[in-house]
C-alpha cells in the first residue's frame, strides 16, 4: 500500500488522478482518504496562532571591505519548518551595521506576521552580547541600530537571542551574499 505522502507527491507532480491510482495499485477511496488526510494536518496547521508558534530567525550581515558593499539575509523557521528568507542589498556600510541590518529586517518582518515568541540566532558575536547588555555599544555608528533592534525585540512577548557558529547559520550567511552578488550583477 502506496503513503499517503507518496501519493500525494505523485499527484502534485502529474495532476493525473487517474495515472497516479493506476501507477500505486489504489482505489479513488484511498487518494480521497489521504487528501482528508492532508487536509486536516494542514488545518491543524493554520489554525495555530502566529502569536502561540515558536519563530526562530537566522540573521547575517556580509560586507565586501569593512566598509564596502553590503547585504544582509534573514531566514525564518515557524515550528521547525522554514517560512521565509529575504535577502538585501544595503549599499556601503561595515559589517556590524549589516549584521545588525538583517536582525532589524528579520524583527520587522515577524512583527508584521503578528509573532509573539521569537528565538534568533546569529554568528556575530559582538551583535548577540550588545543585545543582551553584555558588551556596551562603542561605536556610533551602531547606537541607533542597536537602538530599532532592541525597540523590536522588546514588541515580542518572548524574545531570546543566542550566538550559535558559522556553520549553523549557512542558509542566512548564503541569503546576506546573494544580496552583494545580485546587486554587483546588475
Amino acid at each position: 500500500m502506496a503513503r499517503d505522502s507518496d501519493l500525494l507527491m505523485a499527484l502534485a507532480r502529474k495532476l493525473d488522478v487517474d495515472a497516479v491510482l493506476r501507477e500505486h495499485g489504489v482505489h479513488r477511496e484511498d487518494l480521497q482518504a489521504a487528501l482528508l488526510h492532508a487536509a486536516s494536518v494542514l488545518a491543524s496547521s493554520e489554525e495555530k496562532p502566529a502569536a502561540e508558534a515558536a519563530f526562530t530567525l537566522y540573521t547575517d550581515g556580509a560586507a565586501r571591505g569593512n566598509p564596502g558593499p553590503a547585504g544582509a539575509g534573514f531566514v525564518i523557521y515557524q515550528d521547525g519548518r522554514m517560512l521565509e528568507s529575504q535577502a538585501q542589498y544595503l549599499g556601503e556600510t561595515t559589517n556590524n551595521q549589516a549584521e545588525y541590518n538583517a536582525l532589524i529586517l528579520g524583527l520587522t518582518r515577524l512583527t508584521e506576521i503578528g509573532a509573539a515568541r521569537v528565538k534568533v540566532r546569529a554568528d556575530s558575536e559582538l551583535m548577540v552580547k550588545q543585545m543582551k547588555g553584555e558588551y556596551k555599544v562603542k561605536n556610533p555608528g551602531l547606537i541607533k541600530l542597536v537602538i530599532s533592534a532592541q525597540k523590536l525585540a522588546r514588541g515580542f512577548k518572548k524574545f531570546s537571542i543566542e550566538h550559535i557558529p558559522r556553520e549553523q547559520n549557512q542558509e542566512a550567511d548564503r541569503m546576506s551574499n546573494r544580496a552583494i552578488d545580485e546587486f554587483e550583477g546588475e
